[in-house]
């Protein structure tokens, strides 16, 4: 494609594809999808790998016409390294690649990394072209919510400021649910800029159980119930409360596991709480695996698990729920009430504990044991609202029918 065609979409995204989290399937899905329809779409990334690709790295967005642009690496090394510098680096060597350039005529970004948000709504103004923000996580409130920066200090004050004057420039906010909804208009976004659209699942959709299934044997999990926790482990995540509760049953139920897939800044902390609680032998942490073993990894699941630490509830939604949801994988939710439990209890697809309630959950373990029925049931539950509600292909028109609004709506007022 000839340099000189008018980028009509500019998408940014620190992780983007080759790669071997399921988190950057979703951008490269949207990018497509515009770039199969006829709009002409320039992808700015960075050069990192979130979770480094191994085997078949799914459809090339290039070959659809999408055209990626990289920032290069500042450091080698893992990507959790250096994080802050990392995400500095990448939005200083972006700028330029949104500032001097032909106007494109759609502004699309991802909170990925936060600054991303603020960096684009600068370059929709300076070009004078709308906005689309895709809101997987809600800035400054995040770290409010971490505790590492204090919402009274001066530096909250000035987080507040950029961020609601970058979210007061968009044309739409993409929601992923109606918590984070009221999240967003509590910092000013009008209810008729806010389009809620939710994840879906990433990878192939399918799950293998049974002896076919090649890690139960490679793990040690064979005549095991299986709860599996597959994602990041990050600081919105409570990690104490399903392996406290795992210790509460352990004598009546000596094949329950816990099986922790991924990695993250609390895995550390995960695993000293199962140390302490000595239940090291019922629990594992396991790395990420690459997408290609997603029906293995998640096949291994008797019962699946999200988690949320309070605070966190519309700043975060797991989009783990929607892979397992998908997959048809019964869900247990620990949290406050928030976007991915009104998911569980509209679909029927699992079940709901507070945060700390580790007597609610260890029950919910001993029933879940008991009644396989009733499991497989809400596993066909979850199933089912995923494909009427929640799936890729619902998804993806959505994205395309907000872009293609906000595009008439600049072309109305141009």
């Amino acid at each position: 494609m000839s340099s000189k065609v008018r980028r009509e979409v500019v998408f940014m995204e620190q992780f983007y594809y080759p790669e071997g989290w399921g988190g950057a399937q979703l951008p490269r899905d949207v990018t497509m999808r515009l770039a199969q329809r006829g709009l002409a779409v320039d992808v700015i990334c960075g050069s990192d790998q979130y979770v480094p690709a191994e085997g078949d790295g799914g459809a090339n967005p290039s070959a659809a016409g999408v055209r990626i642009r990289r920032v290069p690496k500042l450091f080698g090394g893992a990507v959790h390294s250096h994080k802050l510098l990392r995400q500095l680096w990448f939005c200083l060597a972006a700028a330029p690649l949104l500032l001097f350039r032909a106007r494109p005529r759609v502004f699309v970004t991802q909170t990925n990394p936060p600054l991303a948000v603020v960096l684009m709504a600068l370059a929709a103004s300076v070009h004078r072209r709308p906005l689309v923000i895709i809101a997987q996580d809600l800035y400054p409130e995040v770290l409010f919510a971490h505790g590492m920066v204090g919402q009274r200090s001066l530096a909250a004050r000035v987080l507040n400021r950029v961020f609601a004057w970058a979210y007061g420039r968009a044309t739409r906010v993409v929601s992923l649910g109606p918590v984070m909804s009221e999240r967003l208009r509590l910092k000013g976004v009008e209810r008729e800029r806010i389009v809620t659209i939710s994840n879906w699942a990433t990878g192939e959709e399918h799950i293998v159980r049974g002896p076919e299934n090649r890690l139960r044997r490679e793990w040690g999990l064979e005549g095991c119930f299986v709860v599996v926790y597959s994602g990041n482990l990050g600081i919105a995540h409570d990690v104490e409360t399903p392996i406290r509760a795992l210790r509460e049953c352990m004598a009546e139920l000596p094949t329950l596991r816990l099986l922790f897939i991924g990695k993250g800044s609390r895995l550390s902390e995960a695993q000293k709480v199962a140390e302490e609680c000595g239940v090291s032998a019922a629990v594992q942490f396991r790395p990420p695996v690459p997408l290609e073993l997603l029906p293995h990894s998640l096949g291994l699941a008797d019962v699946a698990l999200v988690t949320l630490r309070r605070g966190f509830e519309g700043l975060v939604v797991p989009s783990k729920l929607l892979g397992y949801m998908a997959r048809g994988v019964a869900t247990i939710y620990i949290g406050p009430p928030s976007d991915a439990q009104h998911l569980i209890d509209e679909s029927g697809g699992g079940a709901s504990v507070a945060n700390g309630d580790v007597r609610a959950l260890s029950d919910v373990y001993r029933r879940l044991v008991a009644e396989p029925a009733a499991l497989s049931s809400m596993g066909l539950a979850a199933e089912e609202f995923y494909r009427e509600q929640l799936s890729r292909t619902l998804g993806l028109q959505r994205y395309e029918a907000v872009i293609e609004e906000v595009g008439k709506c600049f072309d109305a007022a141009s």
